[in-house]
């Protein structure tokens, strides 16, 4: 990753710090020992999940939605519409659940891989080793999040052999005190879209499994 220079590192943060309102200095020397990747088992969970994203124009669209997360699955409530809209993500089987409990019914569809490389890159869960992917982690300084430790991180990822398709960077606020787990990433979309991921609130601890799985007695409704 040589090709790395201070210089890109600096545009890349400073673009994103403009809006995220999080400033850091960095030298052009700032390829340094970092500290340890985001664990591959990441802990089990509840938080509130609010993601923002704001457009090239600089309108911000915000929405939040409650999370339960076990290994690779992730339940998603919805409590802002009446009744709640419960998802359930199963990254392990590539599938997905919608579940309408006032009618006791499910939607099965399977899950995209693009969704879960989105939901690897924010950290909801563990991230798949590529050999082709190269990874440089560049730490900039500690930030605490509602009481955990957090180690700012600039992720900056680019494949092997295709300099074509570019390098991406993330920022990550890795928690000390949750297996590295990010409390708030942010990174540009291909949209030129400014996404912005908070975890807020997070209890960390077992979830009950059948939170994780379409209730018993729910009539399977999947299109295919």
């Amino acid at each position: 990753m040589g090709s790395i220079t201070g210089s890109r590192i600096r545009q890349a943060i400073n673009a994103i710090a403009l809006t995220t309102g999080v400033f850091i200095a960095v030298s052009a020397a700032a390829e340094t020992p970092s500290p340890p990747p985001t664990a591959a088992v990441l802990p089990d969970l509840s938080a509130k999940l609010q993601t923002t994203l704001i457009d090239p124009n600089g309108h911000r669209s915000l929405s939040t939605v409650h999370i339960f997360r076990s290994g690779q699955s992730v339940r998603y409530e919805h409590t802002d519409s009446d009744p709640p809209e419960v998802w359930i993500m199963d990254f392990k089987e590539m599938k997905e659940y919608r579940i309408y409990a006032g009618d006791k019914i499910y939607f099965e569809t399977p899950i995209s891989i693009r969704l879960s490389l989105k939901a690897q890159r924010e950290g909801l869960i563990p991230k798949e080793v590529h050999p082709e992917l190269i990874e440089t982690r560049i730490p900039l300084r500690e930030d605490p999040i509602e009481g955990h430790p957090c180690d700012i991180v600039l992720l900056v990822r680019s494949i092997k052999d295709r300099k074509d398709l570019g390098t991406d960077y993330t920022l990550l606020w890795e928690a000390r005190d949750l297996d590295r787990q990010p409390l708030r990433i942010a990174y540009y979309e291909p949209s030129s879209t400014l996404a912005v991921i908070d975890l807020q609130a997070v209890q960390a601890g077992p979830v009950d499994p059948g939170l994780l799985q379409p209730p018993s007695g729910f009539a399977s409704m999947s299109p295919y």
